[in-house]
């Protein structure tokens, strides 16, 4: 995937502010005080826990979104922001993680297996890895290819490669069962705009989602939805 897509995919997540922030509230009870945040994008997730933590390392692919994040975050000593890869770099001169993060980044690597894999060695023995993928395959559509994505993940797919990396799995949910339907009509019966579910919202749309999304998350706290257009695990050694 290009540099610049990535970039305007990443900047077309700002109008979705309120429902970044749902994402959030899906794995903040697991963030502990040493995280390695890996594709941390323009540092949308990280601005919501950087006040709590200790130790933040941020990992992307392209050196513009890590000068986006070290200048962001400028007046936060113990925080970094590096140009890597998990699945070629050396993470050696780094101790230890008791938090991983990776918010819709596993979709984007081939072999996840391999990455599941790596991210156990950074991995403090008491620590949790917290996944988020997009979920049903079957709505897997020109909006993912356009974004990089390799699949979208069912609940058992993400739990036989994480048992097969010698994971553990703390808590296995879906989110956001209302995005399915627009998710499907976008990517099903509208042509190829060539951008992403994020880059096609325009700004009534998006006043829209952060109405609803206000709406659905209280609920989905409540009653768990049976499926959802989001996968969240949260793994442990």
């Amino acid at each position: 995937m290009a540099q610049n897509n990535i970039t305007e995919n990443l900047n077309a997540w700002n109008k979705l502010d309120r429902y970044s922030k749902w994402i959030y509230h899906m794995y903040e009870k697991y963030i502990g005080k040493e995280v390695l945040d890996i594709g941390g994008g323009v540092g949308t997730a990280i601005s919501f826990y950087i006040d709590k933590a200790e130790r933040v390392v941020a990992t992307e692919l392209f050196e513009n979104q890590v000068n986006i994040m070290n200048k962001r975050f400028e007046n936060y000593q113990y925080f970094k922001a590096i140009q890597a890869d998990i699945m070629k770099d050396d993470f050696s001169a780094y101790d230890k993680f008791d938090t991983i993060i990776l918010i819709n980044v596993l979709e984007h690597i081939e072999d996840d297996r391999k990455a599941l894999a790596n991210m156990k060695k950074l991995l403090k023995d008491s620590g949790t890895i917290i996944i988020c993928v997009p979920a049903m395959p079957g709505l897997y559509c020109y909006m993912d290819k356009n974004v990089g994505h390799y699949r979208r993940y069912t609940k058992g797919e993400l739990r036989v490669k994480a048992k097969r990396a010698e994971l553990q799995v703390i808590e296995d949910k879906y989110m956001n069962f209302m995005g399915i339907l627009p998710y499907w009509i976008k990517g099903k019966l509208k042509k190829d705009n060539g951008g992403s579910f994020s880059t096609s919202i325009d700004e009534g749309e998006s006043k829209l989602y952060s109405i609803a999304t206000s709406i659905l998350e209280p609920i989905e706290r409540v009653i768990k939805p049976p499926i959802g257009i989001s996968e969240f695990i949260i793994l442990t050694k």
